[in-house]
This record gives structure tokens, C-alpha cells and sequence, in this order.
């Protein structure tokens, strides 16, 4: 009965040995499990402290800001902003454009004058003659009614009206029209189309005619019409120098055009990814994937190029910095969980000590029962050997 009862004992012994070796091998699982966790936060924390942000420049005349960049504080015009820009589709080519925005290039796909000015709220205001309801009349056709214009060769009546104010004193604009209505006579479409345009800009490098037709539009009243011509203030009203007055939206309109149509037209961000917090996580995302590219207005050079906000050397009014919207949440989160995660491996280490402990424990107690086994065996046999 001694051995039986000493070989139980050992088998329950053993069986609570291999239990707690299972736990202890599941402890030290759920440590390494906390290690990694450990990582994982660390990293989380590392990418909040390295995170940037780009942001664009402006400038009011008083002071400079850096404001940060998303597509409606890079495109559209804004004064005060001290470049032009445009963001393009890498994979498309297309100008990213908002949706009103794009409703009028479709508009006004072949005419970027009247673009322009529709951008600028002036799309109901082409004309002075009511029963127009600021439809297009054609150039020199217009008042004798003749229904055989082409749709593309047209102007507008407010346009139409400073041009026969200055014509006979502005040889170049009245040999531009002559030229026009010369190729409106004998030329194909496509030379009538090139020739108007070569008129119109004429007509609109002069800013006096610009700022008349500006002032004929936000009027829009006919019994303004000799208001207007009297005042004569027309150069010192809107200067046209970039970044004074609305002959200067005027003019970025004009290239926001000439860009879109250089890249084979515009296709229409998702509103929600405008502004705010979105706008900004989207903007910033998609350029440091290369997924949108950056264009910049070269005012010397007069033309649109890709810019980059780690090219300097452009002066492109970009610039990149630590991005610290959620630096304090990821630190305070990253304290949190490590604390959170040093409890629990605090835990872990005194459940491993007491099982520790117990094995020890229990070892010991299987040694000496094991002897005692063995020197009955040897006591009660040892006859026969």
C-alpha cells in the first residue's frame, strides 16, 4: 500500500507539474504578445512625432502666414496667397477643379474670357441688352442680325461696346478687328476661330479695356451706361498688376483656363475632401504619394510648371513642416498604453515567479518521493537480486 499510495502521489504530482509548465509557456506567449504591442505603440508614437504637413504662403501686406495646404487653400484665387497654383491628376494629367468650377469650363470650354468672367460671378452680365439675357452676339454681326454666325465667333455686347470706344483711336485693336472680319469673309472656321481670339487679346491687354469691361458688367444697368464712360476712373479704380484688385482674379482665371486646357481639361474633386480636416489628411496624402501633383504660375515667365514642395530652389511659397494636429494625443495614447502594457507585464512577471515557486515546490517533492520509491523497491526486492 506504501508504494501504491507513493507512485499516486507522484502521478498527481506530475500531472500538476506539466499544468504548471503549460501555464507558465502561455504566460510567456502573452508577454511576447506584450512586446510586440510594446513596438507597435512605439512605431505609432515615432510616425506622430516624424508626421509632416505642407503649407502655402500668404501674405496680406501687413504680415506673413503659413496656412495649411488642401485644395481650397491652394486653388481658387485668394489676394492675399502669394502664388498661383494648381493640383493635376498624376495618372489623368487633369486639373482638379471643384464641381462649380468645372460646370463652367464645360460651359465655356472654347472662350476663356468669358470663363473668367463667369468664374467671377459675371456670367449673367455679358450683355446690357435685356432681351439678350446675357447670351453671346456675334462680332460685327450682332446689330445687323445676321443668322448665318458661327456659334465659337463670338464676344460679348459689353465688349462689343469698348471696342467701338477706342477703335478709332487704337490702330492695333482696329487692325485686329479688320483682320478678324477680313478672315470671317474668305477664312475656314479654324482661321476665323484663331483670328477672333488674336482680336480679343488685343482687346484685353490693354487693362483700360479691361477695367471697363469690368466696370460695364457690374453694373449691368442701361441707364449707367453714360455714368460709367463720364467717371473716367477706370485706370485707377482695379489696377492690373497680380495681386491688386479683380483684374488680378481676372487674369488667374485666364491661366487656371490655359492650364486645363493644357492638360486636356479637369475632373472634380470630392467636396468632402476640400476642406477641414479631410481636405487636409486628402491633400497631403496624395501628394506625398504622388498620386496629385503641384503646378505653379511662373509670373515672369508667364506659364504653368510642376513644383515640388521639397524643391526650394523654386521659391514656390511651399513649405513642409511637423505636422503636431495629433502630436498630443499620440503622446498622451502612447503613455497610456504603456502603462496599460507595463501592468499587465508587471502581473505577468509575478504570476511566472509564483509558478516558479510551485515547480520548485513540486520537483522537490517528486524527488523525494521518487527516493523513497526507489530505497522501498530496493528494501522489499533486494532479496531476489
Amino acid at each position: 500500500m506504501g508504494m501504491a499510495a507513493s507512485q499516486a502521489r507522484l502521478l498527481t504530482l506530475t500531472s500538476r507539474l506539466h499544468d504548471i509548465e503549460y501555464k507558465a509557456q502561455n504566460i510567456e506567449s502573452q508577454k511576447i504578445a506584450l512586446a510586440t504591442q510594446k513596438d507597435e505603440l512605439y512605431q505609432a508614437y515615432c510616425d506622430a512625432l516624424d508626421a509632416t504637413k505642407i503649407q502655402v504662403k500668404f501674405n496680406d501686406g501687413a504680415s506673413t502666414t503659413y496656412i495649411d495646404a488642401n485644395f481650397s487653400t491652394l486653388c481658387g484665387y485668394d489676394e492675399n496667397r502669394a502664388s498661383w497654383y494648381c493640383l493635376r491628376d498624376s495618372k489623368t494629367g487633369k486639373v482638379i477643379v471643384d464641381e462649380e468650377t468645372a460646370q463652367i469650363y464645360d460651359s465655356y470650354c472654347n472662350d476663356k474670357y468669358s470663363f473668367a468672367w463667369a468664374m467671377m460671378g459675371f456670367e449673367g452680365n455679358f450683355c446690357w441688352d435685356g432681351d439678350s439675357d446675357g447670351e453671346f452676339v456675334g462680332i460685327g454681326t450682332n446689330q445687323a442680325g445676321d443668322s448665318t454666325e458661327l456659334e465659337n465667333l463670338a464676344m460679348t455686347e459689353v465688349e462689343q461696346m469698348v471696342y467701338d470706344a477706342h477703335c478709332e483711336s487704337d490702330s492695333d485693336l482696329a487692325n485686329a478687328y479688320a483682320d478678324y472680319e477680313a478672315t470671317l469673309a474668305e477664312g475656314s472656321p479654324a482661321e476665323q476661330q484663331e483670328a477672333l481670339n488674336n482680336f480679343r487679346d488685343v482687346l484685353y491687354s490693354e487693362p483700360e479695356y479691361l477695367t471697363e469691361i469690368y466696370d460695364y458688367m457690374r453694373l449691368n444697368k442701361q441707364d449707367d451706361k453714360d455714368k460709367v464712360i463720364a467717371n473716367g476712373e477706370y485706370d485707377d479704380m482695379y489696377p492690373a498688376e497680380i495681386g491688386t484688385g479683380p483684374n488680378s482674379e481676372f487674369n488667374y482665371y485666364i491661366r487656371l483656363f490655359e492650364n486645363i486646357q493644357a492638360s486636356g481639361g479637369c475632373q472634380v474633386i470630392d467636396a468632402q475632401y476640400e476642406s477641414g480636416e479631410l481636405g487636409n489628411e486628402w491633400f497631403n496624402n496624395m501628394v506625398s504619394s504622388g498620386r496629385v501633383l503641384i503646378d505653379l504660375y511662373n509670373e515672369t515667365k508667364n506659364e504653368w510648371s510642376e513644383t515640388s514642395v521639397a524643391t526650394s530652389t523654386n521659391a514656390n511659397n511651399l513649405q513642409e513642416v511637423q505636422d503636431d494636429t495629433d502630436l498630443k494625443k499620440a503622446e498622451a495614447e502612447y503613455e497610456h498604453e504603456l502603462d496599460v502594457i507595463n501592468t499587465k507585464d508587471t502581473k505577468f512577471d509575478n504570476d511566472l515567479s509564483k509558478l516558479e515557486t510551485e515547480r520548485t515546490a513540486i520537483t522537490t517533492e517528486i524527488d523525494s518521493i521518487t527516493q523513497v520509491r526507489d530505497d522501498n523497491i530496493d528494501r522489499t526486492f533486494g532479496i531476489f537480486s
